[in-house]
């Protein structure tokens, strides 16, 4: 029996599957306590030193080597996720420790709730309900989604999914990657321009990249000057790659009609300056939170511990080579 350790808010809250194909395999499940909360390196690493668990299943909590050395019983961190930015991949290859995510589970869901903002944004969706809650019949004159410039900045798999939900449409579509994907392209109708351009042409531009040093802040004050005053951004993916100073400055002051942003640079946000403009949506990090996601990825992340701790090597391990020197094999 090994001993899993449930860092993650979410796992197991949502879909109980998780916790089920974890306790059916023999292995002991003890969560992080709501009384832990917020929780730091420092504080992660005194919890990982006294559960000493064989996993260490994660949401979006910071691991640093710190965590990662805090008990030698360690042998996997399982990400409740798809992106491993919080994770130090190298400091866990270099201990031997397996990292794996549970990658294209939660596409659907982020897609949608993408194309969910870009339809809120045109048509004052929220303004407009809180107007009429107050008792009055403000009429907010929108734009069409359709009529639209849309720049998507990422063309993976979440990037893919918006450009073909928003097909129905028919908007004119912009992308920027730097592996660029000709044949989607063609398929779908749209063409990849530098990103410069793409801020500049965009009536609607949504984030869809993972956080690297190559995508962290790149959506800084000097490309937000690029935007239309008339554009909206959309930021589904990480805090970190806009600039939020910068934004909050260029949405009060007019330089940018609105946001909808998902994701923050701290979570959750407690002081940043976005949460206090009206031509923000804010929603806290629930682009992968509906049940058929939840159940999807509780499951591709409770089956792959199972299998680490067999002894087996999944391919969404993302540093096989920890572990392919212990006679680890593929499933």
């Amino acid at each position: 029996m090994a001993r899993i350790l449930v860092s993650s808010r979410s796992f197991g809250q949502v879909a109980p599957i998780g916790n089920r194909i974890l306790e059916e395999a023999g292995h002991d499940v003890e969560r992080v306590g709501p009384e832990s909360r917020p929780l730091d390196a420092a504080k992660l690493s005194r919890i990982v030193g006294d559960a000493s668990p064989h996993c260490l299943l994660a949401g979006a909590e910071p691991i640093p080597r710190e965590v990662l050395a805090a008990s030698s019983a360690l042998r996997m961190v399982q990400k409740h996720g798809v992106g491993v930015d919080n994770i130090d991949l190298d400091a866990a290859t270099e201990l031997g420790i397996a990292v794996a995510n549970a990658p294209a589970t939660n596409t659907d869901a982020v897609a949608d709730l993408t194309v969910g903002f870009m339809l809120a944004l045109l048509r004052s969706i929220v303004p407009a309900a809180s107007s009429t809650r107050a008792g009055e019949w403000k009429r907010f004159v929108g734009r069409e989604l359709g009529a639209s410039t849309v720049g998507i900045i990422g063309t993976g798999q979440i990037g893919r999914s918006v450009i073909r939900r928003l097909s129905g449409f028919r908007p004119r579509l912009l992308a920027f990657d730097v592996y660029e994907d000709a044949a989607l392209s063609e398929q779908e109708g749209f063409a990849y321009v530098p990103l410069d351009q793409l801020l500049q042409q965009s009536d609607l531009v949504t984030l869809h990249v993972p956080l690297m040093a190559a995508t962290r802040g790149m959506i800084s004050e000097e490309r937000l000057r690029l935007m239309k005053p008339t554009a909206f951004l959309i930021n589904i993916a990480r805090g970190e790659l806009v600039d939020e100073e910068a934004l909050a400055k260029a949405l009060a002051s007019g330089d940018l009609a609105g946001a909808a942003v998902d994701v923050f640079a701290t979570e959750p946000p407690q002081s940043s300056p976005l949460l206090t403009l009206d031509n923000v949506i804010a929603t806290p990090h629930i682009g992968a939170y509906t049940c058929e996601a939840m159940e999807t990825m509780a499951t591709r992340c409770a089956e792959t511990v199972v299998a680490v701790l067999a002894g087996h090597l999944p391919d969404n391990v993302l540093n096989r080579e920890a572990l392919s020197a212990d006679g680890l094999t593929a499933p």
